[in-house]
């Protein structure tokens, strides 16, 4: 009896492990390393990658282009409905200081540059919005129209149990460009 039992309930019980274990690493959002914005770090001490949000919601164009001042390259995002672009969480050591800036020009859109604090890799500790202050929604220097190049920057130190962190780009919609990314341990 018992080994009829087994029988019947082995299969049934490893099928609902498999379709667990497909849920939890295909995950439901989809990003996708994203090389264009990986491209515009001039330093990257802590080994940053950002990927990008890609699904049916998210639709913006990417456009790379040239400064002829620097002769550098910027990136035009034309943003229709939701861009959004994240990094994993990232060690960090407690206590040392860091470095974060970003130079945008924002022509129509409402782009946010945030940082979190992260104590494991579900609690998170702290959460800033870059140039701006957090709220809901947070606010940002970042989404003031500017035609020219502006650099926003923000020095910050992890605190104890502070042992990651995450940065994220987000705009609803608009055209914005992106020509500079650092992150730096000072």
């Amino acid at each position: 009896m018992k080994k009829r039992l087994l029988n019947i309930l082995l299969p049934i019980i490893l099928i609902h492990l498999i379709i667990l274990i497909i849920l939890l690493f295909s995950g439901c959002e989809n990003y996708n390393s994203f090389k264009e914005i990986n491209a515009l770090f001039v330093k990257n001490d802590l080994n940053i990658e950002f990927k990008v949000l890609q699904d049916k919601d998210h639709i913006y164009e990417l456009t790379t282009l040239t400064d002829n001042l620097e002769s550098k390259n910027y990136l035009l995002i034309d943003v229709k409905n939701n861009f959004s672009v994240s990094s994993d969480r990232i060690p960090v050591t407690p206590d040392k200081v860091y470095k974060l800036f970003i130079t945008i020009k924002n022509e129509s859109a409402d782009p946010l540059v945030l940082y979190s604090f992260w104590k494991d890799s579900i609690t998170e500790s702290r959460n800033f919005t870059l140039a701006g202050e957090n709220g809901n929604p947070p606010k940002s220097e970042t989404q003031n129209i500017n035609k020219d190049w502006a650099k926003y920057e923000e020095t910050f130190q992890a605190q104890e149990n502070e042992n990651f962190i995450m940065v994220r780009i987000y705009s609803n919609q608009g055209v914005f460009s992106i020509k500079d990314i650092s992150i730096e341990e000072i």
